[in-house]
């Protein structure tokens, strides 16, 4: 009787110290980043607060690339008439 109380003894203490020695991962507790949406327009291309530019189409940025490149040439033409 006193072999099975003391394997009984040594299970139960066994058990109570696996679960407190298992390990604890604090970043599972925050909150996970809230997922950017996809831009549909160089405005929120351009916003990379609230849109990934990852989830951008080519096409979207190609167009917003060449749409900058020829408000930037007419710049530069302005400027050269007046200089």
């Amino acid at each position: 009787m006193t072999l099975r109380s003391l394997t009984l003894t040594t299970l139960f203490a066994a058990s109570l110290f696996a679960a407190g020695a298992q390990a604890h991962d604090p970043s599972l507790h925050e909150p996970a980043p809230a997922a950017k949406a996809k831009p549909t327009t160089c405005e929120e291309l351009a916003d990379t607060e609230r849109f990934s530019a990852e989830l951008a189409d080519k096409a979207l940025k190609a167009s917003c690339d060449a749409e900058a490149k020829k408000s930037d040439d007419g710049k530069v033409g302005a400027e050269e008439d007046r200089g």
